[in-house]
This record gives structure tokens, sequence and C-alpha cells, in this order.
């Protein structure tokens, strides 16, 4: 694992019950990469991107983000204001938006800043109007979600995230539950941040904006690290035969 590494994740298991989600889990972010998981679905994508902000409770393994680590050992408790603190490391961009329906687009924006960071009223409205302008939606910002297409909502998940200033963002698949349509706007927003140097993690299906703006690519299978690799390793020469049985039919569909 990379000595400057922003996120460092070592032996990560997940069990639901008797399930074993993610068996044993390892690998390392430096700051400003772009790190996608991709892989099928259950394959342990969202559970591994949930674990890193501890929405979902680690087995057992290590967890380092922006220098603080938190080792969770099978069978112990493990410091919850810990996590909580490091989960402020992290800004996390769900599926389906999670925006407070009763709440205007900037009023959603400036939640965290104000209850979270404790950030008078006052001072959190200018960096949420800030982060609405860095997705496009200043106007929008006293519009209700009701008023909001699909890719405006994640547009406006996406300035929440940006306005707590975290270390890392978080992606969870963050266009599946948009129409074909409004995908493109969304993915606009996130290659911008690459550009900028942002440091991501995402989970997507969407294999041309892997290859737009991965640095590497996680292909996971049944709770592991099946292959990892750049783009071009992974699309043109994937080496496991789990990682060419996935991406064969895209492959194919490419060639068309």
């Amino acid at each position: 694992m990379s000595d400057n590494a922003i996120i460092r994740v070592e032996n990560l298991h997940k069990w639901f019950g008797l399930l074993h989600v993610l068996k044993g889990v390892s690998f390392s972010v430096v700051p400003k990469e772009v790190l996608v998981i991709i892989g099928r679905s259950g394959s342990g994508k969202s559970t591994l991107l949930r674990c890193l902000n501890f929405l979902e409770e680690p087995s057992s393994g290590t967890i380092d983000i922006a220098g603080q680590s938190l080792t969770i050992t099978a069978g112990t408790r493990y410091d919850h204001n810990q996590a909580i603190a490091m989960r402020l490391n992290t800004g996390m961009v769900f599926q389906d938006f999670n925006l407070f329906p009763h709440m205007t687009a900037l009023d959603n924006v400036i939640e965290g800043l104000v209850t979270v960071k404790k950030m008078p009223k006052d001072k959190a409205i200018p960096m949420g109007m800030k982060y609405l302008q860095k997705v496009g939606l200043e106007e929008k910002s006293f519009e209700h979600p009701i008023r909001l297409s699909g890719g405006q909502k994640q547009r406006v998940a996406i300035a929440r995230a940006l306005a707590m200033e975290p270390k890392v963002m978080l992606f969870d698949e963050p266009t599946s539950a948009l129409d074909p349509e409004l995908i493109g706007e969304v993915l606009d927003v996130m290659k911008q941040l690459a550009f900028e140097g942002t440091t991501m993690i995402i989970v997507t299906h969407e294999m041309g904006f892997a290859c737009d703006v991965a640095d590497r690519i996680l292909f996971v299978d049944r709770g592991i690290i099946a292959e990892s690799g750049t783009p071009d390793q992974l699309f043109d020469h994937p080496q496991d035969e789990r990682t060419r049985l996935f991406l064969e039919p895209i492959r194919k569909v490419q060639q068309i």
C-alpha cells in the first residue's frame, strides 16, 4: 500500500448474520486519486462503501482515513465517537438522493453545517450557495425537492456532501435511480470534481464513465477484490477470468 495514502483499508470483513459479504478486503487510495469499484449486483460494492463511513458497522478490520484510524476486532465494541469523527472526513452521495422533502435545496445543503458543525446559519448560507453554484443549481436554491428533476436532486446531494468539505467523496451508484437522459448532468459534475483533484471512491455501473475518470478500478466479486488496475489494464487485458467474464459483454457492445 502507498506510503502517502489518504485511505487505507486492511483485512476488512463484514458479516450479516451468517452471510459473509466482505472477505478480507484491503486497498489504499492516495490523495486526488479517483478509484472506481465495479462488479455484479450483490458482490459487496455498496457494503464496502458504507463500511468506510460506518453507515454499516464493519465486523473486523482496520480503516484509516486522513490519518484517523480505527481497528475493529470481531466480538468487541469499538469507539463509536471515533467512528463519527472519521465520518466527517468523508462525503457520501447515495443512489436515492436522501434529501429532506420539507426543506429547500439550500436548506438541504446547509443542514449538516448547521446541525453537525454548529455553524451559524448566516455563515452557512453563503457556503451553501457556493456549492449549489458549483453544481449549477444556484437558481434552484429555494425550490423544494418535489420541484426538482432526479438529476437536479442528485446534484443538490453532491453539493450537500461537498459543503462539509470532506477529505474524500464517496459515491454509491449515483446515477442508478436516474432516467437515462438525466445521467449525463450528474456525471459531468463528477468529471469536473475529478479534474479538480477531488479524492473519490465511486461505485458505478457506468463503464464508459469509469474509463474516462478512473485512475484505478477495483473489480469486486463475491466479497473480494478479484482484480485491480488502470482502466486500460482491466478493460483491454483482464488477468482474472472473473473480470474477463464480467467485462466481455461490455467490450462487445463497445466494438459494435
